[in-house]
């Protein structure tokens, strides 16, 4: 007889929580955790789910993970789906890794300024005391630049004013527009 599954009742938790996830692998460790399974239990999962070898470890793929939960989701006899998948899975695929993100981090948002960084339109100015101050307070910016662009220039970037020639040009689209009007008036 099999063991029960015991994570079957946290499955809606534990999808959410990888969809919402920036990280694009999981390790093992990682699947004991998020899981809240031991050790044989985790390895067993990474024989289901497409993995990645990375340094002797395989890594679980973001994607295929939620493929998977869904599976699950959506089947009635989640240990025999769990054979089937383990019984089909192929060889994992040599390929390079394209990008790897391995820790789930918070969006910052412009609220989330520190007090060592002042911003104005068109200009920044950063206090720091250490060198250390500066690279954080350098890698909060661009968190803040990663998560909210569209916000950050909105409110940050410098009005584009008009050159000499395009006011020149307005003028001149103004006293033509008159033009017309004084021709359509005349009877």
């Amino acid at each position: 007889m099999a063991r029960p599954i015991t994570w079957l009742p946290r499955l809606h938790e534990i999808r959410r929580s990888v969809a919402d996830s920036v990280r694009s692998h999981y390790t093992r460790k990682e699947l004991e955790a998020l899981f809240q399974i031991q050790q044989g239990a985790a390895s067993r999962l990474l024989e289901i789910v497409p993995t990645l070898k990375i340094n002797g470890s395989y890594l679980a793929e973001r994607e295929g993970m939620l493929a998977f939960l869904d599976k699950v989701q959506e089947t009635d006899d989640v240990t025999t789906l769990m054979r089937r998948l383990r019984a089909e899975k192929n060889s994992p695929p040599r390929r390079a890794v394209r990008q790897m993100v391995r820790r789930d981090t918070s969006p910052v948002s412009l609220a989330g300024l520190p007090d060592s960084l002042r911003l104005t339109r068109g200009h920044l100015k950063i206090k720091f005391e250490t060198l250390e101050d500066l690279v954080n307070t350098l890698y909060l910016l661009a968190r803040i630049l990663d998560d909210d662009l569209e916000a950050f220039a909105e409110k940050y970037e410098p009005i584009r004013t008009k050159t000499v020639n395009e006011e020149a040009e307005d003028v001149r689209r103004m006293f033509a527009e008159l033009q017309e009007l004084e021709t359509n008036r005349a009877p």
